[in-house]
């Protein structure tokens, strides 16, 4: 999403690019391996969408849901779980397209620019039939402020504001990511139907994940079960970083076919780099969160 910038500001987006912004979901729920229990409840929510009349009709849910008749979903877990994935797959399955949002992206340093940019996304959503996907989700439905402290905070806070009324009333299907769930503000979670947890993947999943990725094509003398095995604790977006790292070393003639030795190779180099990183951003935020104290103090 881009913005026209004025005097270092950003402007709120024009309805010419929230009309761009509709994509065709790419995957589809066959392709994804998800436990038995979020399959469950992927159902549910697809069973929500497409029997509404039912549901508020018939059997008169409309008595206590005054409001929109939207389902709003939020996927929390840690990341590379398949969470933006499996939001394009429920929409391909309501044959929907998908508006990916990040809060990020929405904001604006103009006055009301944030409130007016979530409002037209909404807009967007509805008049396109597009599922609503935001990621980083924590960032907008997070606590609101309560000792406001300088105008950016009213800023905050007004956004969440539009986000909740626009949410009571939107038809359309929204679904909230995130890796901070614990950040989430009650109003929000009020709204939210559905809640669905994204675990590590176990050894079933793994397989899963290893027969996706490592096509019957590629030169392998390793199983998936193995593969599996030896995998343990990696997530899906882990196993798709080191299968092109395995892909690669094929076609420079690193190897000639994917075996135990190289997997387990590419995987400690993949975790090892992955851990350092964790590592880094680590002592960042506890520096941060030391000058900020140091700050408090000081005020």
């Amino acid at each position: 999403m881009k913005y026209e910038i004025v005097k270092g500001k950003t402007d709120p987006i024009s309805n010419e690019q929230t009309s761009s912004l509709s994509e065709t979901p790419q995957w589809t729920l066959d392709e994804i391996a998800l436990s038995k229990s979020t399959r469950e409840q992927i159902k549910e929510m697809i069973a929500y969408v497409k029997n509404r009349d039912k549901l508020f009709v018939e059997w008169e849910f409309n008595r206590f849901l005054k409001t929109g008749k939207g389902l709003s979903i939020n996927f929390f877990g840690p990341s590379g779980t398949g969470k933006s994935i499996t939001a394009e797959a429920i929409a391909h399955q309501l044959d929907m397209n998908i508006i990916k949002v990040n809060y990020g992206e929405l904001e604006s340093e103009l006055v009301g620019g944030t409130s007016k940019n979530i409002s037209q996304v909404f807009q967007e959503s509805e008049k396109s039939h597009s599922l609503l996907f935001f990621d980083e989700a924590d960032a907008v439905l997070s606590k609101r402020i309560s000792n406001l402290s300088q105008a950016a905070d009213y800023g905050v806070n007004s956004a969440k504001s539009t986000l909740l009324t626009l949410m009571d009333k939107f038809n359309g299907v929204i679904v909230f990511a995130t890796n901070l769930f614990e950040n989430y503000d009650n109003a929000f979670l009020r709204r939210i139907i559905f809640n669905v947890e994204f675990l590590v993947p176990d050894l079933e999943m793994r397989t899963q994940l290893w027969q996706f990725h490592l096509s019957k094509n590629v030169p392998k003398t390793i199983s998936y079960e193995r593969a599996a095995e030896i995998s343990e604790g990696l997530c899906g977006g882990d196993i798709r970083n080191i299968t092109i790292k395995l892909g690669l070393k094929l076609l420079v003639g690193k190897a000639q076919a994917i075996d135990e030795s190289i997997l387990i190779e590419e995987i400690n180099k993949y975790t090892t780099i992955k851990l350092h990183h964790q590592k880094i951003s680590s002592d960042n935020l506890a520096r941060i969160e030391t000058r900020s104290t140091s700050n408090l103090r000081e005020e």
